[in-house]
């Protein structure tokens, strides 16, 4: 399986936002604020294309391709990296999310993103050389084959090479859990996010990424 690395094209950022659609439409994080399928499948579309837009150029987004087809795709925030701001969301069809689902639910599923998000992002700010992995998937109909740790290893060695000392990122998921201790990462923080009822776990993990 030949499996090339690199960094996100222009070209691909539609693709790109299509995989991560696919990737969490049936993620407990996401159907926790959208349990209707269709609604959660039109909101993730809208929600990933603003996103990859907006981040295009603003954050390192790289891409893994098997036989020239994007199959994975992952965006790290470097130290110093500048959220973007809300009408850059705008400008980049942040507006079309309210079109696509609920705004109540909408609304609550971003807020509840942000407060998943923030042990990594005090934690980045608060020390040295740490490189936010705020996103990765793997096209679900190739996942199974070792291209996720592939791809995670490529992230890993990008991070060294740009003088990064530490990665970290968060889950929701106790199976991502686990893949991710098995790589050598270990729990910084942990909470749980409970909604109409129900409640899933959020993990933040780190690593120190030592010269190979």
């Amino acid at each position: 399986m030949d499996i090339q690395f690199g960094t996100l094209q222009h070209e691909e950022i539609k693709a790109a936002a299509d995989i991560a659609a696919r990737a969490y439409q049936d993620y407990d994080y996401v159907t926790l604020y959208f349990p209707d399928a269709e609604e959660r499948r039109r909101g993730l579309q809208a929600f990933m294309n603003c996103l990859t837009k907006t981040n295009f150029g603003r954050a390192d987004m790289l891409a893994a391709r098997q036989d020239g087809r994007l199959v994975a795709r992952a965006t790290l925030e470097a130290p110093g990296y500048q959220k973007p701001s809300l009408l850059q969301y705008i400008l980049h069809g942040g507006l079309r999310i309210y079109l696509a689902a609920n705004w109540h639910r909408a609304n609550g599923f971003m807020a509840m993103d942000e407060a998943a998000c923030k042990p990594c992002h005090d934690y980045q700010q608060a020390g040295q050389n740490v490189w936010y992995l705020s996103m990765i998937e793997v096209e679900p109909s190739v996942q199974g084959q070792g291209i996720g740790t592939k791809f995670l290893a490529y992230l890993e060695d990008y991070v060294r090479e740009h003088g990064g000392k530490e990665f970290i990122l968060f889950t929701n998921s106790r199976d991502n859990l686990a893949w991710y201790t098995k790589r050598g990462y270990e729990l910084f923080h942990e909470c749980v996010i409970e909604h109409d009822g129900r409640k899933i776990g959020s993990w933040s993990l780190r690593k120190m990424l030592r010269k190979e």
